[in-house]
């Protein structure tokens, strides 16, 4: 077939047709506007990593503080995650509506608020409220990144920012136990976690770099009917590239085999229930199931660890010092694992950094020596927490345009957040009281190993294709394509 390049009239280099915008968008290079991107969304992930590892690291404070038992340790670790649960799916399908860049914003003042308010909590269930409030807010801030990105930037590069995204989270989750190193020998025990709470809830400043700085998706406001912004949001970026570059862009490409809807999708019951349709829903369903494993080890690490340790009579201090250890222990595999992602694709790295992640599993429940649970707890880090760019940016390319953040927050509410943050959250110290680390932990990488093999054997690989051409096959498996003239217009093959 020859090229459309010629055939394409001047004029449509500044459509607003969904069909034009995403080929304009499809042409930009990498340049330090993705960078600053993808930094300005991964400042709102440190943010929110922050206010995630507060009560892991002030935990082994507050229980004694408050008196609190096992069931109430379990609850008050889920609280959050089931906040995150309760609001995920809702907020993923208001981005679709309303826009990635309000949600993202919405949603880190509103956690932030709550982080605040734990500080003055007069009683558990006070403090229980509030922390699973804030998750509702924790949700929104979650997902927002990746959508952002994966319309942002060019499918060449998806993962490799993905995993820096990831690192942001990895270097948000080090403020915690440093926090609490300064803290918690200054301040008279009986407060110390009521200052921890406020510390960490001053970065919600954050957002005004987000609200001056971040734009708007072109590519979902050409889909949601406001076509005009869209072009004049990319034609200013257009412009900047071109400054930075210094040389024009090159023409767009429409390309026939590529499905794109112009409609808006409108907010309907119904809309909740597409990523459960055919062909997405046998995908949806291996997507929740495939992150089991890491989510669930990635979720008793953050939650648990500092605990751990002083039960094992380590100082407080010493506690603090060996999760920053094994915390950091994310951050180069998540570096490793957005570039590997592009080299080698999103299926095969995530599965092998989950295999690592349960063999850390396993080594850090038969762990005999404090030693010994510093590497195997590195090791369960380094493969869980490093395994996710190439995870989530898998299941952001799994899903159309129209209900990518839909789908996004069905997969990551249910499978990381239901199965890792709140049952396994609450059941881990019940479990631990009665059966033991050692059993406890071979259950967990069963079920891990389970997982793993369903979301494989189930879900295709996504990498090196743009957006718009995941979408064309979904159309295929769906109804009768629709195409992209040369025209710009829509026609129907």
């Amino acid at each position: 077939m020859p090229t459309l390049q010629s055939a394409i009239p001047d004029p449509v280099r500044r459509s607003s047709d969904a069909a034009a915008i995403a080929a304009r968008m499809q042409r930009l290079p990498t340049t330090r506007f993705s960078w600053m991107i993808v930094f300005l969304v991964a400042g709102a992930l440190v943010v929110e990593a922050l206010d995630i590892g507060t009560l892991g690291t002030i935990l082994p404070v507050l229980r004694k503080a408050l008196a609190l038992t096992p069931h109430e340790i379990g609850l008050l670790a889920a609280s959050s995650a089931l906040g995150i649960v309760l609001g995920m799916i809702p907020a993923g399908r208001l981005a679709d509506r309303f826009g990635r860049k309000p949600l993202l914003i919405a949603g880190t003042l509103w956690f932030a608020a709550g982080t605040a308010l734990a500080a003055l909590s007069p009683n558990f269930t006070f403090l229980l409220v509030v922390r699973g409030l804030s998750g509702l807010g924790m949700a929104a801030t979650f997902i927002m990144p990746y959508s952002i990105v994966s319309e942002f930037v060019s499918e060449r590069s998806r993962t490799a920012f993905s995993g820096i995204l990831e690192t942001a989270l990895g270097l948000g989750y080090l403020l915690p136990p440093i926090l609490g190193l300064i803290i918690v020998p200054l301040v008279p025990m009986a407060i110390a976690w009521r200052v921890f709470f406020l510390a960490a809830s001053v970065p919600v400043l954050y957002i005004w770099v987000i609200w001056r700085y971040l734009p708007e998706s072109p590519r979902w406001l050409s889909r949601v009917g406001r076509g005009e912004e869209a072009d004049r949001v990319l034609s200013a970026i257009e412009a900047r590239i071109e400054r930075i570059t210094g040389r024009p862009l090159p023409p767009p490409q429409l390309d026939p085999a590529v499905a794109v809807s112009a409609s808006a999708p409108g907010l309907h019951f119904n809309d909740f229930l597409k990523v459960w349709q055919r062909p997405h829903r046998s995908r949806t369903i291996a997507l929740i199931v495939g992150y089991f494993g890491t989510a669930t080890l990635w979720y008793l690490s953050i939650n648990y660890v500092p605990s751990i340790f002083v039960d094992r009579h380590i100082a407080l201090s010493n506690a603090f010092l060996f999760t920053l250890v094994i915390t950091a222990a994310q951050i180069p595999g998540k570096l490793l694992n957005g570039v590997l992602g592009e080299i080698v694709g999103r299926k095969a790295v995530f599965a092998i950094f989950a295999i690592i992640s349960m063999i850390g599993a396993y080594g850090f429940g038969h762990a005999s020596s404090t030693a010994a649970m510093v590497a195997f707890g590195s090791l369960i880090l380094f493969g869980s927490g490093g395994g996710a760019p190439c995870y989530k940016m898998w299941y952001a390319e799994i899903y159309p345009t129209p209900i990518r953040a839909t789908g996004q927050s069905t997969v990551e509410s249910i499978g990381v957040r239901l199965f890792g943050g709140v049952i396994w959250s609450y059941l881990f110290p019940v479990l631990l009281a009665r059966f033991g680390m050692s059993t406890t932990m071979i259950v967990v990488v069963a079920l891990g190993i389970l997982s793993l093999v369903v979301v494989v054997i189930v879900v295709p690989e996504t990498y090196r294709r743009s957006v718009e051409q995941l979408e064309s096959d979904e159309a295929v498996l769906t109804t009768t394509p629709v195409v992209v003239a040369a025209s710009g217009h829509r026609a129907a093959e």
